[in-house]
């Protein structure tokens, strides 16, 4: 049983920049994708993170692990998950996207303002092989999106229309506690 924090991919690695691999049914029972799913929710809650797909790991395969709990610098949100999402994909945005302050375990030291849509519907399957569409709005679809991509290959600075909101982990920390 994995106990132990993953070794994160960091940008620069080109795995986060590759389209991830599609999963099988009969994968989820093996002990090395339990082992895999328990490696990467730990690695994640050590990082304080909400969600990490598994290129973020150097595993390129389609799983992501999803979790909103509340912490010092995360405060009045909602518990939510964890959720194991394996294949997942959007299928439809809701809305027009909004930009939203966005910070990733692959790019521990920025944060940037990346336009998601505040609602989408999803599908995937979970770790136990069910099969599941569903809505999701706020926070949680701001973390659907943001790991969808990563298995897609696609990084947050890919999606920001524009680097000027690029900023250090210290700067962000100013601008939040200005707008709290």
């Amino acid at each position: 049983m994995s106990t132990r924090v993953l070794p994160r991919t960091e940008f620069g690695n080109p795995i986060l920049t590759r389209k991830a691999k599609r999963v099988t049914k009969a994968y989820l029972a093996t002990d090395e994708f339990k082992d895999l799913v328990r490696g990467m929710l730990r690695t994640m809650r050590a990082a304080k993170g909400v969600g990490l797909a598994a290129p973020q790991v150097g595993v390129p395969l389609r799983i992501a692990v999803l979790e909103i709990r509340e912490t010092p610098e995360r405060r009045n949100v909602e518990n939510q998950g964890p959720l194991t999402i394996v294949n997942p994909r959007v299928v439809s945005y809701i809305g027009k996207p909004v930009p939203k302050w966005e910070g990733c375990l692959s790019f521990m030291k920025v944060f940037g303002r990346v336009p998601r849509h505040s609602r989408v519907r999803v599908a995937y399957m979970t770790d136990t092989g069910e099969e599941v569409e569903e809505s999701v709005s706020g926070l949680w679809a701001h973390i659907f999106q943001h790991e969808i991509d990563h298995l897609n290959g696609i990084r947050f600075i890919d999606r920001m229309p524009s680097a000027s909101s690029l900023v250090t982990k210290e700067e962000y920390k100013k601008i939040k506690s200005r707008t709290t």
